[in-house]
This record gives C-alpha cells, structure tokens and sequence, in this order.
C-alpha cells in the first residue's frame, strides 16, 4: 500500500528505473577494470608501486598520452587524478615556459587540477596552428615563386612568432572575459531586453591593464603581430582584388566580403584558435561560411546547441547562460581594439616608448609592413628590411598590404 493512497508519479518512476539502470552498469564496468587489473601482471605489479613513483613516472608523459591513459579504465584514471597536483607542480617547474606562468599563473599548489595543463595545451596547440597558417599564407598566397632563401628563412623565425601568437591569444582572452563580465548576469528589466550582439566603443582602461601585464621590450611586438593577424584575416575574408565578375560568379565568390563587425565578432568571441579554424578552409566561400556558422551558432534563436558553443568561448556558469537569452552584449568595434591604447601611449609626452620606437611605429603604421618589422628584415624578398627595393616585380609583394 502507498503511503496516503497517492501513487508514485510516471516522471518519479521512471527517474528511480534509470538510476538503477546506471547503477547496474557502473556495478559492471567495474568488475570488468577490476578483472582486468587482476589478469595483467604489468598492472598489477604497476599498482603497488609507491606512489612517489608513480607521480615521476606520470610527469614525464605528455598531456595527449595521460588523457589516452585516463580513458583506458577507471583505474587509472582515478591515479592520474589523485596525482594532478605534483604533475602540475612538475609541468610548471620543469616543462612550461615562463610566458605561460606570467600570463596564466598556475593554482595555488593545494589546488593545482590537470584543468590547468589542459586549458594551456589548447592555447598552445591555437597559436601553432595559428602560425602555421599565417606562415602558409606568406609563403603560398602571396610569394607565387618562393626561393630556397626565403624558405630557410622563414623556417627561422616560425618559432619566433609562435609565443608572439600566444601573448595576442592572452590579450584577446581578457578583453572577451572584460566583455562578458560586463554584460552578463547585470539586474536589468527583461521584459524589453533580447537577445543581440552589437558593436561598443572600446575598453581604453581594461585594455591598458590588460596590455601592461605583458613584457615591456616586446609589448610593440605584440601588437604589430595583432595588426599583422588583422591583415591577413581581413585579405582572406574578401575576395581577391585581380577577380573580376565573371571569374567570382565561376568560382562561386559571390558572397559579400565581412565587415568589420564580423572581423571584430570572431576576434573577440572567437580568440585565435578560431581565426586559425577561419583560415585554415581552403577557399573564400569556405571561410565566410565558417564565420556565418560561428556567429549563428552563439544565438539562442537559430542554434539548438547554443549553450554549448557558449560553454567553449567561456561562459560556464548555469545562471550566466540562463542570462544569455535577454543579454545584450558589446563587441569592441574593431578600429578601437588595441590601437586606442598604442596610440596613446606614442604621445610625445608619453614615456611608455622610446623616441625611436615612436618614430618606427607612425612609419609602420602607414606602411603596414608589420611582418617585416616583426621579423627584422623583408621577409616576403629575403632581405635586410632597408635594403634596396627597386628591382623585383612588387605586385604580389603589394597584395598582402591592400
């Protein structure tokens, strides 16, 4: 008899069935991981070591083979997980440069996760990529005949540029966390508020703070590889200038080129591991059907698996994506990302820069050549960057620069 004479709801009954459905297969894998353990003699023998010995020889793994190991039993993923604190402390130590550390300090060493490598292997492997591709670019797109000089070269300065990479993918990570936390979870009237993403004057402040956490020789490096991230993005979201009509009606290059607000969209929200996703599609229509489908996707109205594309650019919080659908969010508008505070601090009574960076800075600014300042000399001709530039054809040269 039911207590009350009311009987269990169809909703309850089924819950219960389910969690003992769970249950029984939780029951059942781990019996499997135990027989398996007890069969093996290498895991056997492994489980007894020390568990000293078993941190060192987990640190010396790379993050790509302890995740293969964590999803091979439970076993042994509940082992890496009670040893994640001394690996951290080991990879921080040992493994990780010191641009990871100052940028992204690690947790505090009691509560030191294996989140904190991950999270840091991601940005790693987006600034490679990144870079892969802009070096792709320089030498497929706009170099049509590359000597061997300019090969070797570029082969030189591709690790240059990858923690240069890294430190704009710092810089454009903060500036979204500004946004968001402005934006989201504010007490507002809903009954007038929906859903949109609009274009706002920048961060002057935020971005300075932001901007003085990076090292002092190298924050104009910083920001010319910005500019030169912005160029190659905006070049490959148009249309090639030499395409006439019927040459972009054959190719199906019909599509209108990405406006600014598109270009400031997929940087702020998107970060550079979207940017290089962006460039890595082989054709134009390709790429602007990646940035239709990554701003559509983050609408609660078009997209049915909204939160979880919010969830990646970093919203994490249950109440925060609840917020989403009446939120109103800013996107810096792209002309005052960064360059509101370079140009602020090139004030001639400014000392945040030497006279001779100020002086460098307005000709770059008008050339655009930021990849050769970057690097020192011409890279796109394999020469000293004041060398003699009146041989050679400049109309691929020019492209990159349009």
């Amino acid at each position: 008899m039911v207590a009350n004479g009311k009987r269990p709801s169809i909703g309850r009954a089924a819950e219960s069935f389910q969690s003992k459905l769970i249950a029984s297969f939780r029951s059942v894998r781990r019996r499997d991981d135990f027989a398996q353990h007890k069969r093996s003699p290498f895991l056997k023998a492994f489980f007894r070591l020390p568990n000293e010995l078993h941190i060192a020889i987990l640190s010396e793994l790379s993050i790509s083979d302890l995740l293969a190991i964590r999803i091979t039993s439970r076993a042994l993923n509940d082992l890496i997980s009670s040893c994640g604190a001394p690996i951290v402390r080991h990879w921080v130590k040992c493994r990780l440069g010191t641009l990871h550390t100052k940028l992204y300090p690690p947790p505090a060493t009691n509560e030191a996760e294996l989140q904190y490598l991950l999270a840091m292997r991601r940005r790693h492997i987006a600034s490679v990529r990144l870079t892969r591709e802009l070096a792709n670019f320089v030498l497929k797109d706009t170099l049509k005949h590359t000597s061997e000089r300019q090969r070797q070269l570029w082969t030189s300065v591709y690790e240059k540029m990858i923690p240069l990479v890294f430190a704009v993918g710092y810089f454009l990570e903060e500036h979204r966390r500004v946004i968001l936390e402005r934006d989201l979870g504010r007490i507002r009237p809903r009954y007038h508020i929906g859903y949109d993403i609009c274009t706002t004057p920048g961060i002057t402040e935020e971005e300075r703070a932001i901007f003085k956490r990076l090292d002092q020789p190298l924050r104009l490096q910083y920001f010319y590889m910005y500019c030169f991230i912005v160029q190659v993005l905006t070049r490959k979201l148009r249309p090639p200038t030499y395409a006439g009509s019927f040459e972009k009606l054959v190719r199906g290059w019909t599509r209108q080129p990405a406006c600014n607000e598109d270009i400031a969209f997929v940087l702020v929200l998107g970060g550079i591991s979207q940017v290089a996703k962006l460039l890595s599609c082989r054709n134009y229509s390709d790429r602007r059907r990646h940035l239709h489908t990554f701003i559509t996707r983050l609408s609660p109205h078009e997209s049915v698996s909204w939160r979880s594309h919010w969830r990646d650019v970093g919203v994490i919080s249950p109440a925060l994506l609840d917020d989403l659908p009446c939120a109103s969010i800013g996107i810096t508008q792209l002309d005052q990302i960064w360059e509101p505070v370079i140009r602020d601090m090139m004030r001639p009574e400014s000392r945040e820069f030497t006279e001779h960076q100020k002086s460098e800075y307005l000709e770059v600014r008008v050339s655009k050549k930021y990849i050769n300042e970057l690097m020192g000399y011409d890279i796109l001709r394999g020469r000293p960057a004041d060398g003699d530039d009146s041989d050679g054809d400049d109309e691929d040269y020019d492209e990159v620069y349009a």
